[in-house]
């Protein structure tokens, strides 16, 4: 299969987020929320499947890992779209769902124009999984992060005026209640605390490999431990002590900035610290 063949699943795919996004654009009203039938379900699993599976031959080619700012930009929304479509089976979507369509649309088309380069044709599989792993959990929690400060400006909002109509004009509007915001944060944390794990796993298996032990105590390591930890308790929290609402929020948050650290604070290690010392 060439290029040209995953190009036309990527206008498939994209084709089909502008067709849920025209299906959403009256809002509120049931007959435009086709996620809220087992039919609208499927037809949004497919499109999912779709965009995956376009972008799956850039990341495991033969002749190297082409990976590159529209490749992180499209797996970042074609995750956004899948946790929304595991939300949509709790609760119905609210209509600014028909944004988050729209964009998936551009990412799925992005790496056309901005394929990217190969990183290197040696990579193995187990790295190359390992760092979509690794790049996806990152995803999560930006996602999930985002989440918890919506919970928190719409919780600042209530406690500012008596009359918060969810349905009234504003940008609010035709979003869940709180308690929805924070059955859906809880999904995403549980997702990225699933990625971490994996991404934790993998790197042990890359670090055998490499001859290097199942882990080097780095400090990307270290942020990333302290960030699955975080991501723990606040699960561990939610479902025994029935931590909630701002709580939640601040916990994930936590757990997003640790594992921001994880690459960011790497990179200031290495390239500044080290650098100066040397």
């Amino acid at each position: 299969m060439d290029a040209s063949f995953y190009g036309a699943v990527s206008l498939a795919a994209a084709a089909g987020y502008l067709g849920l996004a025209w299906a959403h654009r009256r809002g509120s009203a049931a007959a435009a929320m086709p996620l809220t039938s087992r039919f609208g379900q499927g037809l949004l699993l497919a499109v999912i499947a779709l965009h995956g599976f376009s972008l799956l031959p850039n990341w495991f080619a033969q002749e190297g890992l082409h990976f590159g700012f529209a490749t992180s930009i499209s797996w970042t929304l074609w995750l956004a779209v899948l946790l929304l479509w595991i939300e949509s089976w709790f609760q119905r979507l609210p209509p600014i769902t028909q944004g988050v369509f729209i964009v998936a649309a551009i990412a799925a088309a992005l790496p056309m124009i901005f394929p990217g380069r190969p990183l290197g044709a040696t990579l193995d599989v187990t790295f190359r999984l390992h760092m979509l792993l690794a790049m996806l959990a990152y995803s999560t929690f930006t996602l999930a992060a985002a989440s918890a400060l919506l919970m928190l400006s719409m919780e600042k909002a209530l406690h500012q005026t008596r009359r918060l109509n969810m349905d009234a004009t504003g940008w609010w509007q035709g979003l869940p209640p709180l308690i929805g915001l924070d059955q859906m944060l809880v999904h995403m944390v549980f997702a990225g605390f699933t990625l971490i794990t994996l991404t934790l796993m993998s790197g042990m298996a890359v670090g055998v490999e490499l001859g290097r032990g199942l882990l080097r105590l780095d400090h990307k390591t270290v942020f990333t431990l302290a960030s699955w930890a975080l991501s723990l308790t606040l699960l561990l929290g939610h479902k025994w002590w029935g931590w909630r609402g701002r709580v939640a929020a601040r916990w994930t948050l936590a757990g997003f900035v640790t594992l921001l650290m994880a690459y960011v604070g790497t990179r200031f290690v290495l390239e500044v610290v080290l650098d100066r010392a040397a």
